[in-house]
């Protein structure tokens, strides 16, 4: 009888192990990845061509806005483009990307554009997250440029 008891106890114990793991896999720097966070790349460097500066700010993460004032990057966006002017072409130089599938999925994508604009160029690293409803947001900015020291 005792034996009975303490089979049902390991059971019990192997089934709540079973229903509490979290099964996850993950991939870096895969071309696919990347291929997908180059697209919404794409989409932001389009608005920013045709000035669609909300847009753009609407493609940012919540948690990028709990840490920077959005009249911080509207200003830093007027001054590039009052520097830089218009944005003539882009290209990504590098890249990572980290992506976990399963019952914990998450993304993360780092991409590093040298940018030309009609007044000269500027390297421009973008963090990408994947969110919560599967779409991919700006989770950090950086520019870098010698026309703002100009």
């Amino acid at each position: 009888m005792n034996a009975l008891r303490i089979y049902g106890h390991l059971a019990g114990l192997l089934l709540l192990a079973l229903t509490a793991c979290h099964v996850n896999s993950s991939r870096l720097n895969d071309e696919q990845d990347k291929v997908v966070a180059d697209e919404f790349m794409v989409d932001y460097f389009s608005n920013q061509q045709l000035g669609h500066t909300e847009t753009n700010l609407r493609l940012f993460s919540s948690r990028f806005w709990q840490v920077t004032p959005r009249d911080k990057v509207t200003l830093l966006f007027r001054k590039r483009d009052e520097l830089l002017g218009r944005l003539q072409d882009t290209a990504l130089k590098d890249w990572t990307t980290k992506v976990i599938s399963g019952t914990d999925p998450s993304g993360e994508y780092q991409l590093r554009y040298e940018n030309q604009y009609a007044n000269g160029t500027a390297i421009e690293t973008f963090t990408l997250a994947r969110e919560a409803n599967d779409s991919l947001r700006i989770l950090s900015y950086n520019i870098s440029s010698d026309a703002f020291f100009r």
